[in-house]
């Protein structure tokens, strides 16, 4: 096996398996708006007296962040480009959610680099592996 075909077969495995939805499957708090998204790739923009901007990758924007949590949120959210939301009302919510989120894919990439490692002793090239099997599968840890 390759490092080629090695990738595949996790991007393969993983959506056979079925991924975690953010916000959804790690919201808990009914206490929530509806943020309506236009369904395009979104990027946080700079930073502006503690807020931040997040806005379409052409440039238009879409929500003004409280904060850096809360803008993680959104490029989070964005991965299946869908046309609303969820954002928890409390910033402690939000954290809270993108935290659990972040040990999910903490989880996954532990997976990922043991399961490289045993199929390729002595290799150190695990972050190119994990960070191509995102990319396939559109995800992004901040």
């Amino acid at each position: 096996m390759n490092e080629k075909k090695f990738i595949t077969d996790w991007v393969i495995k993983l959506s056979a398996e079925g991924l975690k939805e953010f916000p959804v499957d790690f919201l808990k708090t009914d206490e929530a708006k509806t943020i309506n998204l236009p369904e395009k790739t979104l990027v946080v923009g700079q930073e502006f007296f503690g807020s931040y901007e997040i806005l379409t990758t052409d440039g238009k924007s879409v929500h003004q962040a409280s904060d850096y949590n809360e803008a993680k949120y959104f490029i989070y959210a964005n991965r299946t480009k869908p046309k609303e939301i969820l954002l928890p009302s409390k910033k402690e919510k939000v954290l809270e959610t993108i935290t659990l989120y972040q040990e999910y894919l903490d989880t996954l990439i532990r997976h990922i680099e043991a399961d490289h490692k045993k199929n390729f002793p002595g290799m150190k090239n695990s972050s190119y592996v994990v960070n191509e099997i995102f990319r396939h599968l559109n995800l992004v840890r901040h």
